[in-house]
């Protein structure tokens, strides 16, 4: 709960942001309904559990979140997509390399992928030419 001229109100948006080197991190963010200052609270809890509030009001409160949300979009972006069942493999997939086998044709190789783009190499694919 965020508090402002001596009320209290619920936060408009809560944002849990990355943990860095704490156990959590919170970032509430709303506008008080009697003057309609902006209220920010970051709550963050070290690892000998420890709890710290910091408070801003006004423009600060809004670079806060500003902030805040930047932060929560960077690091989506660098969460992997996929839940486990999307580990599951597939086979077939198949990489053309810049190597030429005795006839001048490319060498592919055969990948093992999942659905969440990660591959392995599982060999060079031989082929087989006819002598007519």
């Amino acid at each position: 709960m965020l508090s402002c001229c001596g009320r209290q109100f619920y936060a408009a948006e809560k944002i849990v942001l990355p943990k860095k080197t704490k156990l959590y991190r919170c970032l509430e963010y709303g506008h008080c309904p009697n003057c309609g200052t902006r209220v920010s609270r970051l709550i963050e809890q070290e690892r000998d559990y420890e709890i710290f509030v910091k408070e801003k009001r006004g423009i600060k409160a809004l670079r806060a979140f500003e902030k805040a949300v930047k932060q929560r979009k960077r690091y989506i972006e660098s969460v992997g997509k996929g839940t486990k069942t999307q580990e599951n493999y597939y086979y077939g997939a198949f990489k053309k390399t810049a190597r030429f086998d005795s006839n001048n044709q490319p060498i592919y190789v055969q990948l093992r992928k999942n659905f969440n783009n990660k591959s392995e190499v599982l060999g060079d694919v031989v082929t087989y030419y006819s002598k007519i």
